[in-house]
C-alpha cells in the first residue's frame, strides 16, 4: 500500500490526477492539487470520469472563508460537504472556465469571503487534518 502512496505523491508532484478508490463507498474519485486546475483539467475530468467536480479545503480555510457545512441526514461519516460556491466575477459558473477561475480564486490566500458568492456551482468538501486516515 505504502508504494502506491509514493506513486501517488509522485504523481501529485508531476501535475498529474491520481485515481483513489474509497471501498467503503465502492466508488473511486479522480484527483489533482487544486493549483494545478485550468479549464483543461476540468474538460478532462469530466470526459473521463464524469461525476461531481468538488474541492477539498481544509476546515481552517472554510472556516476563513465563512463557508457553512451542509447538514447530513443520514451517518456521522458521510461526506462533509459545505456550501457551493462561485468567484465573483466569473459568468454563470457552470463552464470549465467559471469553476477553474473560482477555484483559483479559494485557494488564494488573499480571497476573503465578499470575493465568492453563494449558492453556487461548486461544491466544496471539508479535508480532515491527517486525510483519509483520520476520516476511515
Amino acid at each position: 500500500m505504502f508504494s502506491r502512496v509514493k506513486q501517488a505523491i509522485k504523481a501529485f508532484q508531476e501535475r498529474h490526477f491520481v485515481i483513489i478508490f474509497s471501498e467503503d463507498e465502492g466508488e473511486a474519485d479522480l484527483a489533482i492539487p487544486a493549483q494545478e486546475i485550468v479549464a483543461e483539467s476540468i474538460l478532462f475530468a469530466a470526459r473521463v470520469a464524469s461525476g461531481l467536480l468538488c474541492l477539498a479545503l481544509p476546515q481552517s480555510r472554510l472556516r476563513e472563508l465563512e463557508i457553512d457545512k451542509l447538514p447530513s441526514r443520514y451517518r456521522v461519516q458521510d461526506t462533509p460537504f459545505y456550501e457551493s460556491v462561485d468567484a465573483v466575477g466569473v459568468g454563470s459558473g457552470v463552464s470549465p472556465k467559471d469553476r477553474a477561475a473560482t477555484i483559483c480564486k479559494i485557494i488564494d490566500p488573499e480571497t476573503k469571503p465578499t470575493d465568492l458568492r453563494r449558492p453556487g456551482h461548486l461544491p466544496l468538501l471539508g479535508a480532515e487534518p491527517l486525510g483519509l486516515i483520520q476520516r476511515n
